[in-house]
């Protein structure tokens, strides 16, 4: 009968090895385990028959004992051994640390197998660096200072030449005849997008479709560059110092050390626990026939402590070292960038919001002008009982509605102050469509005596008045009987088409025998423009406006 401890023990493959007092290795395989209460584990004390350097019969030295009635289970039990007592400490150092199993079963190993004289030798090898973890520098060859690689106005102008492609390939917004102030009505421009397509999907065509993923895309970079130019130090982080060679390469290097340096101090603070269980454990075995093994043992493993200690501390002045490098490189080249920096973001801010600002006003007017041709989106007006032309303006006015302006919170005080904006730059009109242009004038002059709050927009082609009626909101109409190229009834009827908004509608002449408006007021063709002025006041200023 041979005795020995389990060394290793592969559960995947069943394969594993037995270390002899003799520290002879014995292969062994599971279908040669023969115990059944007890399943082989590291550490294990077991008895097995030898064949051929192979282990055979192996049961557990525990088992074993029971099987010879010798002392009972009860009794080993109650039996304490040293290196149980090591065992359960280490347990407790494992669960402190956090440790791997794969780690608590190498450590637990180590302590349960009898050091040799090469202990040693092996902590000192399991503490040294393998030759692709090094360190960037040694000690001989640390740079006195770092080197910059690139300056800081070609950094910078790596930066802004991104914006700047991003402006050219856009310049085509340039040509757009509106604009829509994107900070302020950027959030509440895609809720209505979201909610519009929820109410009907159609209106969502590819060219709105095409607008939307592309505002998304600026938007996105634009908040990228205004937190680099809110917070300088991200931008100073990310513009300039990240494109260093040497600055990243020492950084790293940092980083590596701190990382290896928290690894040793979780190994330090187990071997030391270690040392003092050792150390009761010679102290209580000094007339033992082991005491000078586990002299010998304690003497190694305070050496491999002292060298863990040494390299901890030269480890921790290398880290020291690195971040005074990397600190005085950062402020040396700090000043100088910010301020540059600041300068060409200001100028490149302005033509970025040039760009939004009409993708904005893009993007809202097309998807307003399909949404006034969709059945679904008229429909769910009405039956929330929202007046008014079908745009960005009244959508919000109906939401805002429904607040109380001195309760809001700091986002609702946005949506009010969105709403001003809007009223500023979406105004509403008086239209003049009659068939001299000399009479046009003379309409606008008389009625912008009356200081009213509405704009006055005139022509004299029918065609022209449509188009522009289309994308603007006209609160009244005055039109002749007699235009230049159709009968007031065919300019009605197409005007009615079109056109969302149903104006108020002031006809000059006779009223036609079919026409798609009600008409509020009928004046004479001849009327005086101040005749034409007072009525349009009058109608304006009735309670039933």
């Amino acid at each position: 009968m041979n005795f020995g401890k389990i060394l290793f023990f592969n559960e995947n493959e069943g394969k594993g090895i037995i270390i002899t007092s003799q520290k002879e290795k014995i292969d062994f395989i599971v279908n040669e385990w023969n115990d059944f209460d007890i399943m082989p584990s590291l550490g294990l004390e077991v008895v097995f028959n030898l064949k051929d350097k192979k282990a055979l019969n192996i049961l557990s030295k525990e088992s074993s004992k029971l099987q010879k009635n010798e002392p009972s289970i009860v009794h080993v039990q109650q039996e304490i051994k040293p290196e149980e007592i090591i065992k359960e400490t280490l347990k407790e150092i494992v669960s402190i640390s956090e440790l791997t199993q794969e780690l608590a079963s190498e450590i637990e190993t180590e302590i349960e197998t009898e050091i040799d004289t090469e202990v040693e030798t092996e902590v000192e090898e399991e503490l040294e660096y393998d030759d692709d973890e090094e360190l960037e520098y040694d000690d001989e060859s640390r740079p006195e200072s770092i080197t910059i690689s690139i300056n800081i106005a070609t950094a910078i102008s790596n930066y802004f030449t991104k914006i700047k492609e991003h402006l050219e390939h856009r310049s085509v917004y340039k040509k757009v005849p509106g604009s829509l102030d994107y900070v302020l009505i950027k959030r509440f421009l895609f809720t209505t997008f979201n909610n519009l397509s929820d109410i009907d999907l159609h209106i969502i065509t590819p060219k709105i479709k095409m607008l939307y993923e592309d505002l998304k895309v600026m938007s996105s970079f634009y908040d990228d560059f205004i937190e680099k130019t809110k917070y300088p130090n991200i931008a100073y982080q990310e513009v300039f110092l990240s494109c260093q060679a040497e600055y990243v390469k020492i950084k790293v290097g940092a980083e590596h050390t701190i990382e290896k340096l928290n690894q040793l101090r979780t190994s330090e603070e187990q071997l030391d626990g270690i040392l003092k269980v050792r150390k009761e454990d010679l102290a209580s075995n000094i007339q033992s026939d082991e005491f000078t093994a586990l002299q010998y043992e304690l003497k190694s493993l305070s050496g491999a402590y002292v060298d863990m200690v040494h390299l901890m501390a030269e480890l921790d002045e290398r880290y020291k070292y690195d971040l005074k490098l990397l600190s005085t490189f950062e402020e040396e080249y700090k000043a100088e960038f910010s301020e540059i920096f600041r300068t060409e973001a200001l100028f490149y801010k302005k033509d970025l919001l040039k760009v939004l600002n009409a993708q904005a006003y893009l993007l809202d007017s097309q998807l307003w002008q399909e949404a006034k041709k969709s059945k679904a989106v008229k429909a769910h007006f009405k039956d929330s009982s929202v007046s008014g032309e079908l745009n960005t303006k009244t959508y919000l006015k109906y939401y805002l509605d429904s607040l109380d302006s001195d309760k809001a919170t700091d986002e609702t005080k946005k949506l009010f102050a969105l709403y001003d904006y809007l009223i500023s730059v979406q105004k509403d009109y008086i239209l003049i469509v009659v068939n001299s242009a000399l009479d046009a004038m003379e309409y606008e002059s008389y009625i912008k005596n009356l200081k009213l709050t509405l704009d006055i927009k005139s022509f004299v082609d029918e065609k022209s008045a449509i188009k522009w009626a289309i994308n603007n909101s006209v609160k009244v109409l005055i039109v002749e009987d007699r235009l230049q190229n159709v009968t007031v009834e065919k300019f009605l009827h197409v005007y009615k088409k079109h056109v969302s908004i149903t104006p108020k509608i002031v006809l000059l002449g006779e009223k036609p025998k079919a026409n798609s408006f009600s008409i509020s007021c009928l004046l004479s063709r001849n009327a005086s423009s101040k005749v034409v002025a007072e009525n349009i006041k009058t109608l304006l200023t009735s309670k039933n406006n």
